[in-house]
């Protein structure tokens, strides 16, 4: 079972993935984010409810902003980890039970689906195989075991909660946060890594600027594309919101004009469980780095990237540290937006 068959087996409000969401969705969550970052979003309006967190991954930004949300509107947050404070879990059906994990996310869902009202999951890729990735079998199978809603906190394939904060703060960056920004050229840009990463975040900001219309030009080396049915899935919402999606390999000319340079690495789907292939691939094409000299291509461009980010290799400090920067604005936007997330998956209008 994908993500997809799971949005719509049920009448939860799982928020799974961007492609899912129709436009009322959407657009509602990004303007409680906007009403829940002022006064609104220090009342108690999820008093007595109880959130749970599992991450099998880091993170910095998506839990502090979660158990602060939590704080912030009365709720309690549970913070679950496994291999330090919570089993190893296992995913697949019908297996044997030999190997680390100690528990069945059936049995450990299950239960927690009894003790909290809501339950966010981060399980970034295992690339090593494309098309098992592609089904994000480890959030679908969380989702299909819940009795409550389930909120990716970053999966193999989405990270809705980024794509969230990335619109609203290019909303705000453009003068209205309350509903569409005016369309303009967004370039989401490969760059380069010590190690090929996930597609879950280039993947949300193509759907986030796509959602909102813009002129998406997804700028990467020759052999670094996207999953294709997530593109396809972004040319529809383009097509939808008067926008338009268009791949290039030149960096120079998709930077041409840009009013906006959102830098990501990711690895190439050919090499998945190629580790030294894709480090080497990463390797010849330092060259994607974002620099100033990039920038003043564009049209007075504002630079975002999701962080955690590298310094002198996915972008130059003169690029990070300039008035055009707009990563901290994202940052602190996860806070409002997962406000709007756990308002929607507990029923509660704010």
């Amino acid at each position: 079972m994908s993500v997809g068959d799971v949005a719509t087996s049920n009448d939860l409000k799982h928020l799974l993935s961007l492609r899912d969401l129709d436009h009322d969705e959407w657009e509602k969550l990004l303007h409680h984010a906007q009403l829940l970052a002022g006064p609104r979003g220090r009342e108690p309006l999820l008093a007595g409810r109880r959130f749970g967190q599992i991450f099998l991954n880091p993170s910095l930004r998506t839990r502090t902003a979660f158990e602060v949300a939590c704080w912030d509107l009365g709720a309690h947050a549970v913070y679950l980890q496994p291999g330090t404070g919570l089993w190893e879990l296992e995913y697949r059906k019908d297996v044997s039970m030999t190997g680390a994990a100690a528990e069945h996310v059936q049995e450990a869902i299950g239960v927690l689906g009894r003790m909290l009202d809501g339950i966010g999951m981060r399980s970034f890729a295992e690339m090593e195989d494309a098309a098992e990735d592609a089904e994000d079998p480890v959030l679908s199978a969380v989702a299909a075991a819940s009795s409550v809603p389930v909120l990716n906190l970053e999966s193999a394939m989405d990270h809705p909660h980024q794509g969230l904060a990335d619109a609203l703060t290019l909303r705000r960056h453009l003068g209205d946060a309350r509903r569409p920004a005016r369309k303009v050229k967004v370039v989401v840009r490969w760059a380069p890594h010590v190690k090929p990463l996930p597609m879950a975040v280039p993947h949300a900001a193509v759907l986030a600027f796509a959602r909102d219309g813009h002129e998406v030009v997804l700028a990467h080396p020759s052999g670094c594309g996207l999953d294709g049915g997530v593109l396809s899935r972004a040319v529809e919402l383009a097509g939808e919101a008067g926008g338009s999606i268009e791949v290039m390999h030149d960096k120079d000319a998709a930077m041409d004009g840009a009013k906006v340079v959102y830098a990501k690495s990711w690895g190439p789907r050919y090499l998945y469980g190629k580790q030294d292939a894709a480090c080497a691939f990463l390797s010849d094409h330092l060259d994607w780095m974002v620099t100033a000299d990039d920038m003043a291509r564009t049209d007075d461009g504002a630079f975002m990237h999701c962080l955690p980010v590298r310094r002198g290799l996915v972008v130059e400090d003169a690029v990070l540290d300039s008035s055009r920067s707009l990563v901290l604005e994202q940052g602190s936007a996860r806070l409002d937006v997962q406000k709007a997330t756990l308002c929607r998956a507990m029923g509660v209008e704010p």
